[in-house]
């Protein structure tokens, strides 16, 4: 067992699960906004990285830049996301019809989490790496038989290179730790200690879940930085 989209979930569906048992319809609330700012953070990372190798911050360098890559585990399984894209120009537009966060929000009965995470989480990240690119999200498969995401005029031909850049792509380790440290702050912040108890919470049933081994790979994080690029 290791990082992957499975624990990735399993943190993201716990704050959930104790914001909005602690604290009701603002605790949706809280988590729909730590969801956007753990989202804008990590957009606004791969900006960083696109300006400083002084590439375009248009949607190709977008795509460059992404920080993950589908996990090992979920390539074994056959739930890695595979887009299919449906048109290149003049918008972009591509289907997700397998997800494996889509799937464990599932098996872990927190559709509802899912739901709320998954509506805001790909435009936020977008907003924190470049405003001005028109990135929807259409449907998500909480509500949908497969995800749509269509980018307005994304200045794509068929022939543009949207190779990753695998210099920047982090582990699951780092992004589970980003959703943890990120979350936390916006729940200390909006509930003081109550928001720090459900953090506390959080990962605690982290620990009972995955082991100590884990845990102190987690919380190894817990003086990063989120917001700047290494």
């Amino acid at each position: 067992m290791g990082f992957s989209e499975k624990t990735h979930v399993f943190i993201i569906a716990k704050y959930y699960e104790h914001l909005t048992r602690a604290f009701g319809e603002r605790g949706r609330e809280a988590f729909i906004h730590a969801t956007k700012y753990y989202a804008r953070q990590r957009g606004s990372r791969m900006a960083q990285r696109v300006i400083r190798d002084g590439e375009k911050l248009d949607y190709a360098s977008f795509c460059r830049y992404g920080e993950w890559v589908p996990s090992q585990e979920s390539i074994e399984e056959g739930t890695a996301c595979a887009p299919e894209v449906t048109s290149v120009a003049p918008d972009y537009e591509f289907h997700v019809h397998v997800c494996p966060w889509q799937r464990q929000f599932a098996a872990m009965g927190m559709q509802e989490a899912g739901k709320a995470y998954c509506t805001y989480l790909d435009e936020a990240i977008m907003h924190g790496y470049h405003a001005e690119i028109d990135f929807r999200t259409i449907q998500t498969q909480h509500t949908s038989d497969y995800c749509v995401f269509k980018v307005m005029n994304a200045g794509l031909t068929p022939d543009t290179k949207v190779d990753k850049v695998q210099e920047y792509v982090k582990g699951f380790d780092y992004h589970c730790a980003h959703t943890y440290y990120s979350f936390a702050e916006m729940a200390q912040a909006i509930f003081g200690a109550e928001g720090t108890a459900a953090a506390e919470r959080v990962l605690g049933e982290f620990r009972e879940t995955y082991g100590e081994t884990m845990t102190e790979q987690l919380t190894a994080y817990q003086d990063e930085n989120f917001n700047v690029c290494r």
